[in-house]
């Protein structure tokens, strides 16, 4: 076995220690899901790094959100047999209901569409980042044992036939004295409950009613925008409830909006959903469609049944999925094929793979040049492009 080989080896053991000895998140001490809570006291680190540290991904490019979720759904709660994930697998027993399973599942999809639609390459070197740094305190701290949150020390127990005032019986000359008067103690003051949900929600009303208002000169206010910028706001709100103690009901109003925003961005509700399976086949040159758009699945454009005259000019946008476009055999087609996050292409024989490729050219097919003339340009985030003469 090579050097590199052993290293990998030795990384995929520790991960596999990791996940053996995860962390386990408490019912006390903990702001939100217990995540944070969980990995410090699995590490015997202070909690407000973690959550310093789960802040950080939050804000660049919004990996923080899927990494908590992820923590939530894969790793046990204090006294449960399994997480919450493997117990809605029938895999153990959880605590957390099967209903909020499900919700913590759905919320990651606006999650995961915002992150790897607005991150780009960044996304994948910061989750890079986030491994290594398990895999460093796995390596380090694996070997500490959890602490525990602190808990009361045990009362002294009383010298036998002291008085209540001196239970170590320092003075056993004046036992027979009485006991002293306990002084009336004032009632202690009620603590305040922060009012982050109610400031959240004011807010988000006003900004989401001066979005509202704006869009009727600001062409960039449209309905995803809006509903964008109000799911900001509450996880802002949710984000500091989870410092300061409140704000837990703001999630509740947070997961149907992320669903509802994550609905306005991948459908078009104008044309067909681009979310699935997508399948064009335009027979002649006027029903080929200027763009085409994937949001998440596969996408098929056949070109082979247009006429063998003309000229079209399309072009192929997809966020994450397979692209496959076929040619007549006899056009000529200009290409442009590109992955600007991480991709995979095959493009009339030219091919490239990793992150961020790009390959074009020209082919005039077995005839040479004349006939149909095809303009293509394919671009996909994360995903397959192919373009085949076939």
């Amino acid at each position: 076995m090579s050097g590199t080989e052993k290293a990998m080896q030795g990384v995929a053991d520790t991960l596999r220690e990791f996940w053996a000895h995860r962390p386990v998140r408490p019912r006390a001490g903990r702001k939100l899901g217990g995540v944070a809570t969980g990995i410090a006291l699995r590490y015997q680190i202070d909690p407000v790094i973690v959550r310093i540290a789960f802040v950080a991904l939050a804000l660049s490019g919004g990996v923080g959100l899927p990494m908590y979720l992820a923590g939530w759904l894969l790793l046990p709660e204090e006294g449960d047999q399994a997480s919450p994930l493997e117990s809605l697998l029938n895999r153990g027993h959880s605590s957390t209901s099967q209903g909020q399973t499900v919700l913590l599942g759905v919320l990651m999809f606006p999650a995961l569409a915002f992150t790897f639609g607005s991150g780009g390459f960044q996304v994948f070197v910061t989750i890079a980042a986030s491994v290594a740094c398990i895999y460093l305190l796995q390596k380090n701290r694996g070997h500490l044992q959890p602490a525990t949150t602190l808990a009361d020390p045990p009362p002294t127990p009383p010298v036998p036939g002291a008085p209540a005032w001196d239970p170590l019986g320092a003075a056993p000359f004046a036992w027979d004295l009485p006991e002293p008067t306990p002084k009336p103690q004032p009632p202690a003051p009620r603590p305040r409950k922060p009012r982050v949900s109610g400031v959240t929600l004011g807010v988000a009303l006003l900004v989401g009613a001066a979005a509202a208002i704006a869009g009727t000169w600001i062409p960039w206010f449209t309905a995803p925008h809006v509903v964008g910028l109000v799911i900001a706001v509450l996880a802002a709100g949710l984000l500091v409830g989870a410092f300061t103690g409140g704000g837990r009901g703001l999630i509740w109003l947070l997961v149907p909006l992320s669903v509802v925003g994550f609905g306005l961005t991948a459908v078009k509700f104008e044309g067909p959903a681009n979310v699935g399976d997508l399948n064009f086949t335009p027979k002649s040159v006027g029903e080929v469609e200027s763009r085409y758009e994937l949001g998440v699945g596969s996408l098929v454009l056949d070109l082979r049944e247009l006429p063998d005259s003309g000229s079209v000019k399309t072009q192929v946008e997809s966020n994450l999925g397979e692209v496959l476009v076929h040619v007549p055999a006899n056009a000529d087609v200009t290409f442009r094929c590109e992955a600007d996050s991480i991709g995979e292409l095959d493009c009339l024989g030219k091919r490239a793979d990793g992150t961020g490729v790009q390959v074009d050219g020209t082919d005039l097919g077995a005839n040479g040049e004349g006939g149909l003339k095809i303009d293509l340009d394919v671009l996909t985030s994360v995903g397959e492009v192919r373009v085949l003469r076939d």
